[in-house]
């Protein structure tokens, strides 16, 4: 059985292993162990074994085994935070067991601990909703998010053309993602499999190169054109397009952080821009890359933090689907630039 200080000894050695905690699953073993141990080992595995339970799927069923152990201990204080940290246990599949724990600890007679149970139950419900509507969620940016195009053996394209970005679509959707990813911000880390994640990631870096081009391709379009120039439909169509590609990609190197961000802030798209103050100089010529004239954009900074609704009015049937191949003539071949 592990000593006070081996379990501190090892604790420090997962706190400080950061990204490669996953590799030291003989540190983990060791803060299991700790509820065999006596008053004050029970105490620290109790808090231990639930922080870096994310971290070792493969030791899923002994974390909550020992947990379960910690919250049928004699000593009362023991029982209660083993209680206290269920919910981090809850997570995909482990969700209705731990749910089905906390159920048959409510027959308990200690009132504080009936609160605690009932308190742990209620944060449950809470998270498996934010999970199901952030997965569905997922699911759906992911049908807008293609993977890269096989290539034959001479470094070609196996397929006949390239996936076409639809980048109005994903602005709403990863917008969306990004909001509700900071309720849960270990979907992405704790939620998915390793092979789904991977496969996410992909998708991600796949998309940042295409956008890369046409945020280039907008720019270079868009350059040296002021005041009149840059109100004709075609110019107007521009601005918002190289809005939408900034935006998004903006929210795809919030999600390439490690772990993954999510704290950047967008202006959607949408929003007319018609007067900027001069303390929004900067966020203007980002989206002209000009000299545009010093107006700003309607509506004060909490419209980046309002609920997003998909555009409407005169620029609704130029975005629907924005495929930039056919209305800017960028060739799918691009897509390698």
């Amino acid at each position: 059985m592990p000593t006070v200080e081996e379990l501190y000894r090892n604790y420090g050695i997962l706190a400080d292993a950061t990204e490669q905690v996953g590799q030291h699953k003989d540190a983990y073993q060791v803060i299991l162990d700790g509820v065999k141990g006596g008053t004050k080992e029970k105490r620290l595995a109790a808090q231990f074994i639930p922080k870096f339970f994310k971290h070792f799927p493969e030791l899923a069923d002994s974390a909550i085994n020992a947990q379960l152990d910690l919250c049928e201990d004699e000593d009362v204080s023991i029982r209660r935070q083993a209680i206290k940290e269920l919910p981090q246990f809850a997570t995909g599949e482990n969700l209705p067991r731990v749910a089905d724990i906390l159920t048959q600890l409510l027959q308990t007679d200690d009132s504080a601990e009936f609160n605690l149970v009932n308190n742990a139950l209620l944060s449950i419900f809470k998270m498996d909703a934010k999970e199901t509507n952030l997965r569905k969620l997922f699911d759906k940016l992911l049908e807008y998010m293609p993977l890269p195009p096989e290539e034959a053996e001479n470094g070609e394209n196996a397929g006949n053309e390239e996936p076409k970005l639809q980048f109005s679509y994903v602005e709403c959707l990863l917008y969306s993602f990004h909001q509700l990813g900071r309720k849960l911000p270990d979907f992405l880390t704790a939620k998915l499999n390793a092979e789904k994640l991977k496969d996410f990631k992909i998708r991600l870096q796949y998309f940042a190169r295409g956008l890369q081009v046409y945020i280039r391709q907008l720019r270079l379009a868009l350059q040296g054109k002021t005041g009149e120039a840059l109100k004709t439909e075609e110019n107007k169509i521009k601005v918002v397009a190289l809005k939408i590609t900034n935006n998004i990609n903006v929210l795809i190197k919030d999600l390439f952080h490690i772990p993954p961000s999510y704290k950047s802030t967008v202006t959607l798209s949408w929003k007319p821009v018609q007067k900027v103050e001069i303390g929004q100089k900067r966020a203007n010529e980002d989206t002209t890359s000009g000299s545009p004239p010093k107006k700003s954009s309607a509506g004060p900074k909490r419209d980046a933090r309002q609920i997003y609704n998909p555009p409407s009015g005169k620029y609704s049937s130029n975005l629907g689907n924005f495929n930039y191949g056919e209305r800017f003539r960028l060739g799918t071949s691009n897509m390698r630039d």
